[in-house]
Parts: C-alpha cells; structure tokens; sequence
C-alpha cells in the first residue's frame, strides 16, 4: 500500500492534478502516522489490514463531512469531500454489496450457528475473518439484526 500510495501522489504530481495530490498526501501522512502510532519508523510498512484501516477511517471522515456540509447547506463543499471518496475508494478493496453482502451475512450465520440478536458479534467476527474490510459493517449488522430476529 505505501509504495502505490507514493507512487500515485507522484504521477499526479507530475500531471499538475492539485485536488488529487492534496488527497494523495493526506492519505501518506495518516499512512505514516499509522506507523509510528504502531511503533515503526515514518518509512515502516503496515499490514495491509492497518493500511486498509487508516484508508476507511479517511473515507468515514469523508463521508461524515458530506453529510454535514450537505445538510448545512454548503453543496460545493460536500462535492469537494465526495471527490476525495473517490480517489481513497481506489485503495480498497471491491465491496460486498446487496446480494453478495447477504449471501457473505448468511454464510456466517450459518458457520456460527447464531440462533439470536445476541449471537451478532459471534457473526461479525466470522464475517470479518473471511472477508476483511471487504464490506460496510452498518449494512451487515442491519442484515444480521434482520435474519435473527
């Protein structure tokens, strides 16, 4: 992850594209900042598990702003913060979604034999463990509060 990381902030250094470059220096700092929150040099590499954190942590951010610009009535802001989505959604994984989240949250169900809502984290973690950070964990509780009720 750091060395596409440096190696895109460089391409769009050299294309003079301003906005990604401002995002791509971001992510390397929060990157780098990662590192030596887990004890490594600036220049350490993370697992890819920690990368991808930091990387959906800064997506969350985002997505938070969008939605506080957008209901504070600041559109070209919102639209500012959902292009910088955009450019960190590249560095993660496709994602489950509709169908393919559901049959992942039956599948765990099933390998966990969770009968109740209080078997949930059981489930989360089986999902977690096969899947990564491959999916958006508010939709998949939604999904197992939904099949074990």
């Amino acid at each position: 992850m750091l060395d596409r990381l440096q190696a895109e902030l460089k391409a769009a250094m050299l294309a003079k594209d301003a906005p990604r470059t401002g995002v791509l220096r971001m992510a390397l700092a929060a990157y780098k900042n990662e590192a030596v929150a887990k004890g490594l040099s600036p220049q350490g590499v993370l697992t890819e598990a920690d990368a991808l954190a930091v990387i959906k942590r800064l997506v969350k951010s985002r997505e938070d702003s969008v939605e506080q610009f957008t209901r504070g009535g600041y559109p070209e802001r919102a639209a500012a913060e959902a292009a910088e989505i955009e450019v960190l959604r590249t560095f993660l994984p496709a994602m489950l979604e509709g169908p393919a989240l559901e049959a992942a949250v039956r599948q765990a169900i099933q390998d966990t034999g969770a009968q109740s809502r209080k078997d949930m984290g059981a489930v989360m973690k089986a999902l977690q463990a096969r899947h990564g950070g491959a999916f958006d964990g508010k939709a998949a509780s939604q999904l197992v509060n939904g099949l074990l009720a």
